[in-house]
């Protein structure tokens, strides 16, 4: 008798009728072409679109707001410029108080507005570098053609370059080394490049930390070195944005249409700033997690400059 209802309680406990029904209304349809874009290219990572809205800022300047759920079910946030670099769009280098010295930290929001007193005219930006504690950035730090810092204080920097011909490219320090001569502005990344030539590379041997989530910033290239890629993926806050792992990042990288690309400062770091309109004023657009939502002091940062 005891056998028999331990079989039935058995049969009860697997019985499939309490799961849960397969949730209808995943969709991996975008609204935007752009949106679309990155879910074909994501390589299955991005699961189901929640929103998704882009608009421009200036001729060859397009921003990507986006929503979803990742391939494992959790909320992601997703912030992108698109740069189609030009004889009236580049990138620049920001450091605090725009000024050609390193060793002081300021916000983002801080240092674009610096540069705006200067007389440039800021469409958005995002943080750079990893830094040490006094706000020394670890790699080699270039703006306008001014070399501010020249050496490494890692051996696992990768460097992003506006060239003098306003060209961008992602270097290892040793092909850093071979074109230095080209550097206008120059900011760096830890570990080992996301992309190289259009290929996503082997991450088992980064220095950096490869599976966790956190929030990201990373910026890619076009083949053709005309055309940059600036995002930020939020991250720490379980009901909005969880936060992109390496391999997350190259996918979405891939997605972007980068042939290289490498992984910048994250964390409470992560800033994205965009102006709300062609003429208006510079906002932060992303939540930063420090403090809920306070943007860090940081070394570096780059900046979209309409000349």
């Amino acid at each position: 008798m005891i056998g028999m209802l331990l079989c039935v309680w058995l049969l009860a406990a697997c019985d499939n009728s309490n799961a849960f029904d397969e949730y209808a209304k995943f969709d991996t349809t975008a609204q935007t072409a752009w949106g679309q874009s990155i879910v074909d290219g994501s390589n299955g990572y991005v699961a189901h679109v929640k929103s998704d809205r882009t608009y421009n800022l200036a001729d060859g300047v397009d921003v990507l707001e986006m929503a979803f759920l990742a391939d494992d079910g959790l909320a992601m946030q997703l912030f992108l410029f698109k740069i189609a670099l030009s004889d009236k769009i580049t990138l620049r280098t920001t450091l605090a108080d725009d000024k050609n010295q390193v060793g002081t930290g300021q916000t983002i929001m801080k240092q674009l507005e610096a540069m705006q007193k200067n007389g440039k005219k800021v469409l958005g930006g995002t943080n750079a570098d990893f830094f040490n504690t006094t706000y020394i950035p670890y790699g080699v730090c270039y703006r306008d053609g001014v070399a501010v810092k020249t050496s490494f204080s890692r051996t696992d920097c990768n460097v992003f370059v506006i060239t003098k011909d306003n060209e961008a490219c992602c270097f290892t320090e040793e092909e850093y080394a071979l074109h230095k001569d080209i550097v206008r502005e120059a900011v760096c990344g830890l570990g080992t490049l996301l992309l190289k030539n259009g290929e996503q590379l082997d991450q088992s041997g980064n220095t950096m930390p490869v599976a966790n989530m956190e929030p990201r910033t990373a910026i890619g290239v076009s083949q053709d070195g005309k055309e940059v890629y600036l995002m930020v993926v939020d991250g720490r806050n379980f009901y909005y944005s969880n936060g992109a792992d390496l391999l997350d990042l190259m996918n979405l990288m891939s997605a972007c249409g980068a042939c290289n690309a490498l992984n910048l400062d994250g964390g409470g770091s992560s800033t994205f700033i965009a102006r709300d309109g062609a003429e208006g004023e510079l906002k932060l657009l992303n939540w930063p997690t420090d403090q809920g939502g306070v943007m860090r002091k940081v070394a570096t940062g780059l900046a979209i400059v309409e000349q």
